[in-house]
């Protein structure tokens, strides 16, 4: 068997414009997915897609943003003759009855939530909506192909009128049996960049150039597919999203709580008006769907779209959800903590921090004691005993939020007694790796534990923070800024 992992056909470039490209055309709706006579055609379809509102460019929306459509068109008269054109829009055409070059390869992007064409009618093309599996082999002419939604191909059509699927989920999602379909490359009815046929997205071909790349932000959730970790911001008063319809994603405009607990991939996050925190996917990857759920309030239980299907764009809210970016996207923050695993599969956290110039609104614990007269109004320059620290999550809650020392802890010079190693400065920006077996041991002086420990002890719900040394009688110690939640496994089994 055959596994085609890397498209040659297009350039990255290419690939990549060939996504932006808008398709104006209607989805056929099941109502009118039918032929009058052989050459009457009827369009419409349930949704549509429009240039309004516009994102930038540069982030990888896949297939543009949404409008509603009209209902479903009438289908064609009864063979006058008169071949009535579609409006294709701004969009390429492969080929169509004007244009009879078959294709010799195309490149399709793979979308489980399966869609109607908007050309192709099931007569012709018995790929539909429908939900597919993700992962899946997919063999077509020979050719098999590994792929998860959101994922490119190359295919050959090889000139047969109709091209054949077969589609074998290979992941946990149940299906009764393997998915087969065919969608039409004879050029009878159109081949349209933009045009979804059941789960594939036609992105292009050698004739279909793509204009020119623009120059691009460093940062674009879903570039490379799936995010591996998506960082939000919760808000209390909900939004709908821009690029995310309701079928999408359930989480729309509403009254959120200004404190929630929210359960998301097997984590909960207690989460306060304006925190920013970070999902991982609690299996291999995320799925299409990522519900979140309100302990307390299960009326506001929503679910956003993360397959990359739909965009996912940086500074859009969905819900109570503002999208901040993914592991690739460099985010303004003074201190954020990831979870993962090292080389010998123990937890390892990676903490990055960057606080020069902080303004006086960060984002802190607000900790001062009411009898210490230098908090606020400390200064926040960074200095070489700040330290970084890890608290159980209700220690956030207490009237005077963190009034207990760190279950483990570091200096912001990580491996290092940073104040007493002479000639050195302050460690103001960094990533450092905590991990058990490089804790400095000054840091488990009787009230300290390591990570493992907490582990076998349940795991849990942690926090980081960035503190200065000096508080009133600590702790608590002066928050320099308070980092978002974090989950240790549980290992206690």
């Amino acid at each position: 068997m055959k596994i085609v992992n890397a498209l040659a056909l297009l350039s990255l470039s290419t690939i990549a414009s060939a996504r932006r490209s808008t398709f104006k055309g209607r989805r056929l709706d099941s109502s009118s997915d039918s032929y009058g006579g052989k050459k009457g055609y009827g369009y419409g379809g349930k949704k549509g897609y429009s240039d309004e509102p516009t994102y930038d460019e540069c982030t990888t929306g896949k297939k543009g943003s949404y409008t509603s459509g009209g209902k479903g068109g009438k289908g064609g008269g009864k063979g006058s003759g008169v071949i009535d054109i579609p409006d294709y829009g701004d969009s390429c055409v492969i080929c169509d009855k004007q244009n009879k070059n078959k294709p010799v390869a195309m490149v399709l992007q793979y979308v489980a939530d399966g869609a109607n064409s908007a050309f192709q009618p099931s007569g012709k093309a018995t790929c539909r909506e429908q939900q597919y599996p993700s992962p899946a082999l997919i063999t077509v002419n020979g050719d098999t192909y590994d792929v998860v939604d959101g994922d490119l191909i190359e295919i050959f059509p090889g000139g047969d009128a109709e091209t054949d699927f077969h589609i074998v989920p290979t992941g946990q999602a149940v299906f009764d049996e393997d998915v087969e379909c065919y969608i039409h490359t004879s050029c009878s009815v159109p081949i349209v960049v933009g045009d979804q046929i059941g789960p594939f997205l036609i992105m292009g071909n050698e004739d279909c150039e793509a204009p020119e790349e623009p120059e691009c932000p460093p940062c674009q959730v879903c570039d490379t597919g799936r995010p591996d970790s998506l960082t939000l911001k919760y808000h209390s008063e909900g939004k709908d999203s821009m690029y995310q319809p309701e079928d999408k994603a359930s989480c729309r405009t509403d009254i959120y709580p200004n404190s929630a607990s929210v359960t998301v991939e097997g984590a909960t996050f207690n989460l306060d008006d304006g925190d920013i925190f970070t999902i991982t996917p609690e299996y291999s990857s995320f799925s299409a769907e990522t519900d979140f759920e309100f302990i307390g309030a299960s009326n506001l239980d929503c679910f956003i779209h993360t397959s990359c299907s739909v965009p996912l764009v940086p500074g859009d809210q969905i819900g109570p959800f503002e999208v901040i970016g993914d592991e690739d996207c460099p985010q303004p923050k003074c201190i954020n903590a990831v979870v993962g695993t090292n080389d010998e599969g123990e937890t390892a956290i990676t903490v990055e921090f960057s606080y020069s110039n902080l303004p006086e609104d960060r984002k802190w614990a607000q900790n001062c004691d009411a009898r210490d007269e230098n908090c606020p109004g400390f200064d926040l320059a960074p200095l070489k005993n700040d330290w970084i620290g890890f608290y159980p999550c209700d220690e956030k809650a207490k009237p005077i939020p963190y009034p207990v020392e760190p279950e483990f802890w570091s200096y912001t010079c990580y491996d290092q007694n940073c104040h007493r190693v002479p000639d050195s400065g302050p460690v103001s920006e960094a990533t450092v790796v905590f991990e058990d077996q490089t804790l400095p041991l000054y840091g488990r002086q009787g009230i300290h534990t390591t990570i493992a420990e907490l582990e076998a002890a349940g795991g849990g719900c942690m926090v980081v923070l960035l503190n200065k040394y000096t508080g009133y009688s600590p702790a608590p110690y002066y928050n320099i800024c308070e980092g978002n939640e974090i989950m240790l496994p549980d290992k206690s089994g």
